[in-house]
């Protein structure tokens, strides 16, 4: 009888230890969440070209938790001088070569980009696009992973988009030149809505109406008046022209 019972619970337990161990398997692996930076949501990617159409580095944005992680990356060496290169969100989405910027002004390549991107109701400096400089090694490579969280996803991707645009050099104080604002290469984050970019060349029209001048002829009383010499004299005509303004 005893050996029957200790038959039992044995069969009992090893369905259990079998579970369990299918358990610990399944805890090894890791778990797939929606805000991780591989996840598709929340990505913005670009290729940052020069103005004769030359690709020379990639740019990716995962925003999680609040925040944007910025990876920006050379394609090829020898492309870029080595130094540091000026990097920074610009608040139009548009990459034009030899263009205005959107305010009017002198052209330049990739000017139609404005200015640094500002958050809504931020003014101050840094400016909510401002990233750090990506620094290129004699080779001619270079790579940039920095965080923010002066800007989110929704922000630039509003009417008039985002662009992420490198310069000739950055403005570090000693190394900064005439050439450091230069912009040589752009990459379009989010296009500008072309509703909200374009000028509207439409006028409106009003019809105008000629009217000619109006004669106006006034005739005096039928009394006469009556002159120093006793005679009366014949009425006289007088006529007045008034002319009419058309209407606007």
């Amino acid at each position: 009888m005893m050996k029957h019972s200790a038959a039992a619970v044995a069969l009992l337990v090893m369905p259990v230890v079998a579970m369990s161990g299918c358990s610990n398997q399944a805890s090894k692996n890791p778990s797939t969440s929606t805000t991780s930076p591989g996840s598709s949501a929340g990505k913005l990617t670009t290729q940052l070209n020069t103005a004769d159409g030359k690709h020379v580095a990639d740019a990716t944005f995962y925003f999680t938790n609040g925040y944007a992680t910025e990876t920006v990356e050379t394609v090829a060496a020898g492309v870029l001088s080595p130094g540091f290169h000026g990097l920074h969100i610009h608040a139009v989405g548009t990459c034009e070569a030899n263009s205005v910027p959107p305010s009017g002004g002198q052209s330049a390549d990739f000017a139609s980009a404005g200015d640094h991107f500002q958050a809504p109701g931020h003014t101050g400096q840094p400016a909510s696009g401002d990233l750090p400089s990506l620094l290129v090694r004699s080779d001619g490579s270079g790579k940039l992973v920095a965080t923010s969280d002066a800007f989110t996803q929704g922000q630039l991707k509003g009417s008039y988009g985002s662009s992420i645009v490198l310069h000739q050099g950055a403005d570090l104080g000693s190394q900064s030149s005439a050439d450091s604002d230069k912009r040589i290469a752009c990459g379009v984050l989010s296009p500008a809505n072309a509703a909200s970019t374009s000028v509207s060349t439409s006028i409106s029209t009003s019809t105008v109406t000629t009217v000619p001048p109006t004669t106006i002829t006034e005739t005096p009383s039928s009394t006469s008046p009556i002159s120093s010499s006793g005679a009366s004299t014949s009425p006289s005509t007088s006529t007045v022209t008034v002319t009419q303004t058309p209407p606007r």
